[in-house]
């Protein structure tokens, strides 16, 4: 599950109050910047400056906030050059730790402010890389409340976990030139998971998780009903040589609703996803590999099915240090690049369906200091 991003509005108290109490603040900067081989321009350049504040008023108590700026030019062959700068969403929140049953337990609870532009997403669409290979930074969704509750089942070596949670949806104008008035639907997450501890600090984590969608309504009537979404992941995590993460993600069909009634869509019109994420420690030095699988979905390849999704695959490469500046702080400074294969995602002079290459460069500093 993905995080908000968003921008830290308003929280002096919280500021004063991190004088007193335990906690942490990181602020970052992050450059990132994409191309294509097409001759048609699909391009952009983004400077985020995201800020998160976290404080502990009490043990097992704390209170956060998240917030990122954002500024974009996007190149696209039907808005032109977009120019773009704003706050993202920002959320609140906070997590209490306590016992049920003898168990160890939590309760996060998280409020999305809807400070950002709703149509950012919209309006950069046709110039971003697309979504299934690497998701969208700037975020801003509307009104939302979350919830979770999760409790572990400690057994020797291992422990076992459990998370539950809901989240509501505000409405959402996607369209800066048009009322759509949607509300997302809701969704309900479950998550199961096994930590296993071993020598050195070293962990593997296995995790199967499902989101569960209620429908999306547009003028208060049935519109879109996204179907259930299932993930599995396998981490490997040894922080002095070698850690390896790999999952898969499998969506069902969605249902749309025509003249009152669902109907579930021909073919699925979102692939499943594998990834794999090896990386390499060399004391403060990380080196980290990513490779992405996305199959393609089960329209017609035609081009003139427009439902059709022909995947594609991402390889990308991220070295990153961290450098302890004393014992309450650190800088972390990193780059990146990825190749990414959009099968299908362009069309040739004549009309046919034809790959399109991105490349795709980041860089960035995120400093961290403990309250």
């Amino acid at each position: 599950m993905r995080p908000w991003k968003t921008l830290l509005r308003g929280f002096g108290i919280w500021v004063f109050s991190s004088l007193v109490f335990a906690g942490q603040l990181d602020l970052g900067a992050q450059y990132q910047a994409w191309t294509t081989n097409s001759g048609a321009p699909w391009n952009g350049v983004e400077f985020l400056v995201p800020l998160t504040l976290s404080v502990d008023p009490a043990k097992d108590v704390t209170l956060y906030a998240q917030g990122e700026f954002a500024s974009g030019q996007y190149t696209d062959p039907i808005n032109g050059t977009q120019n773009l700068s704003d706050v993202s969403d920002t959320v609140v929140g906070g997590k209490v730790g306590f016992s049920s049953f003898s168990l160890p337990s939590f309760v996060d609870v998280g409020v999305n402010l809807p400070t950002g532009n709703q149509a950012w997403e919209t309006d950069t669409q046709y110039a971003n890389i697309p979504a299934e290979f690497v998701d969208y930074r700037y975020v801003a969704k509307g009104f939302g409340l979350s919830g979770i509750y999760g409790f572990a089942l400690p057994a020797g070596a291992t422990q076992y976990g459990v998370g539950l949670g809901y989240f509501y949806s505000g409405a959402l104008n996607p369209y800066s030139n048009s009322v759509e008035n949607l509300k997302l639907g809701d969704s309900m997450f479950l998550s199961v998971n096994q930590v296993t501890q071993f020598a050195s600090h070293q962990v593997q984590t296995l995790t199967a998780s499902a989101y569960y969608f209620l429908p999306t309504l547009q003028d208060s009537q049935d519109y879109l009903w996204m179907g259930p979404n299932l993930n599995f992941s396998y981490c490997w995590t040894n922080p002095a040589a070698f850690s390896l993460g790999a999952g898969v993600q499998y969506f069902l069909p969605a249902q749309t609703a025509v003249n009152g009634q669902w109907v579930a869509e021909a073919h699925n019109s979102l692939g499943a996803r594998f990834y794999i994420a090896p990386s390499w420690a060399f004391g403060d030095f990380l080196i980290t590999g990513r490779v992405k699988y996305v199959l393609a979905n089960g329209y017609d390849p035609s081009p003139d099915d427009l439902f059709y999704d022909g995947g594609g695959f991402l390889l990308g490469i991220e070295p990153s240090y961290k450098l302890k500046l004393d014992p309450q702080s650190a800088l972390k400074v990193s780059a990146s690049y990825d190749n990414i294969t959009a099968d299908g995602y362009g069309t040739d002079s004549q009309g046919n369906r034809v790959n399109v290459l991105f490349n795709r460069w980041t860089a960035g500093a995120d400093y961290e200091i403990k309250l």
